[in-house]
């Protein structure tokens, strides 16, 4: 959750374009800001029925909210992460302001998505509060998870990295032990099922990306316009990887969200 300067332009690599944060990268980055609302908006009905005394409106914010919010925070949560190795792809700056956004919205939406599951998941976690957020190792893992974020955001600003100096980045690298605990919380829940599977996916082309060795590489023949050829095949075949997990969580999240704002969830 960096809150690394965003440049108004930089060049591109893609035959020394340059991109202008003033057309097309504001409202490139205005679009990836209005996606984070679209777990609010997925869960608003079914959060305002139940307010309104509804009977169904607890069930189905029970039958919902891990399918709608969790699948969300995962998924901003690879947006976030994405940020770095499209830099070194590409050399294109004008997202990297979403860094930041992404790892607050990640904080919102995990932080609504435990609320709203120690409110209403008494019927499938019968017991406490407690029970409901810490009653089983993946309930553990997933609010661990969240916990882990408040650090995260409350540095996620420069006057709390000027306060802290050559420890900020230390702070922030917890980004990686919520990557991890995430997993972990995954694997509990679902075992070697398609979902996990699929975090793992998505997971690799964004762990290949941070390896020192390969991030130096790219970044210096990219700089030099060398091996265009080899990074073009090597391009492919991480977003061919990063594709096969992304795109199955997303149209779950579409199916699950959909359900969800008819209010009609899947109660299995």
């Amino acid at each position: 959750m960096s809150t690394e300067r965003a440049y108004t332009s930089a060049p591109s690599d893609l035959g020394g374009e340059r991109i202008n944060r003033s057309s097309y990268g504001t409202k490139a980055v205005w679009f990836f800001r209005a996606l984070l609302l679209i777990p609010f908006d997925l869960m608003a009905p079914e959060v305002i029925s139940a307010l309104r005394g509804s009977p169904d409106g607890m069930a189905n914010i029970s039958a919902s909210v891990a399918d709608v919010l969790g699948t969300s925070t995962f998924l901003i949560f690879i947006m976030m992460l994405a940020v770095t190795p499209i830099y070194t792809m590409t050399g294109w700056r004008w997202h990297t302001v979403l860094r930041r956004d992404y790892g607050i919205a990640m904080f919102a939406v995990a932080g609504t998505d435990l609320m709203l599951a120690a409110i209403t998941t008494g019927d499938t976690f019968p017991g406490t509060v407690l029970t409901r957020i810490g009653g089983h190792t993946f309930l553990v893992a997933g609010t661990l998870s969240t916990l882990l974020l408040v650090p995260l955001v409350v540095t996620a600003n420069q006057p709390a990295q000027r306060w802290l100096g050559r420890h900020w980045k230390a702070v922030q690298r917890l980004t990686y032990v919520v990557w991890v605990t995430i997993l972990i919380h995954l694997f509990l829940l679902f075992g070697l099922s398609a979902i996990f599977l699929e975090a793992v996916a998505v997971s690799m082309p964004l762990v290949i990306l941070r390896l020192p060795w390969v991030r130096h590489w790219w970044t210096a023949v990219r700089r030099r316009g060398s091996r265009r050829v080899l990074r073009a095949v090597a391009a492919i075949a991480l977003v061919g990887i990063f594709g096969l997990g992304f795109v199955p969580l997303a149209n779950e999240l579409a199916v699950r969200g959909s359900a969800a704002f008819v209010q009609k969830p899947n109660h299995d």
